[in-house]
């Protein structure tokens, strides 16, 4: 396990973020997101991943971008102009409905995901944030970085490493999970790091003491 004593941890904005994110989340007293990054597009910024009954599946929120390629992540909007609020939860829904944990959590999910309140897309993932912590009884502060930060000495920086992308990945250490029940994984075998949605599906109240003892390794 890397030190994390005297860190701050730079994280990236991220849609039901992945394992790997909530396990480095664990690792550090104080969490900052970097909300004033330019917004690079195919990351877990606007999209997560799920396993359904055809194997993986990627949930990707449509996003505007109202200063073209020079646009922060701070001022992404969510696309009014589709119901994609609806996919994913039906997507989420056919894919979680016979998880053990399906029941408990199925409400504060499809609620998070269809409140269309909030526009912009940073304050939206930090809302699911937020409630999946309170759901885990994770008590920490997150801030929002108040500039783009360029030397990022004396944090630990996964803003880039945490991806859905290869080559982002080998900025970092690659995790490894310990295989954990999922719905399909007698179809596909059993797929790590994916959403927090299936570990909380799959595992409930288990859930913390998981992403706890993954996050000493």
């Amino acid at each position: 396990m890397e030190n994390a004593s005297n860190h701050k941890l730079l994280l990236s904005s991220s849609y039901f973020p992945t394992l790997e994110y909530f396990v480095n989340f664990l690792r550090y007293e104080k969490v900052l997101i970097d909300v004033h990054e330019t917004y690079p597009k195919q990351t877990w910024r606007n999209r997560c991943r799920i396993l359904s009954a055809n194997g993986l599946m990627d949930l990707t929120i449509p996003v505007e971008k109202p200063n073209g390629n020079r646009t922060k992540t701070s001022e992404v909007v969510i696309s009014s102009h589709s119901s994609w609020q609806k996919n994913h939860w039906r997507s989420i829904e056919s894919a979680y409905r016979n998880a053990p944990f399906y029941i408990y959590y199925k409400d504060l999910i499809e609620n998070l995901i269809m409140d269309r309140k909030i526009t912009s897309l940073h304050l939206f993932n930090h809302q699911i944030l937020n409630n999946i912590l309170e759901e885990l009884g994770v008590k920490k502060t997150v801030e929002f970085t108040r500039s783009f930060i360029h030397n990022s000495e004396g944090f630990t920086d996964r803003r880039f490493s945490i991806s859905p992308k290869a080559k982002d990945r080998r900025i970092g250490k690659e995790m490894a999970f310990e295989p954990y029940y999922q719905v399909f994984a007698d179809k596909f075998g059993f797929k790590p790091n994916l959403s927090i949605l299936d570990l909380l599906f799959n595992s409930g109240p288990d859930t913390l003491k998981y992403l706890q003892n993954s996050a000493k390794e």
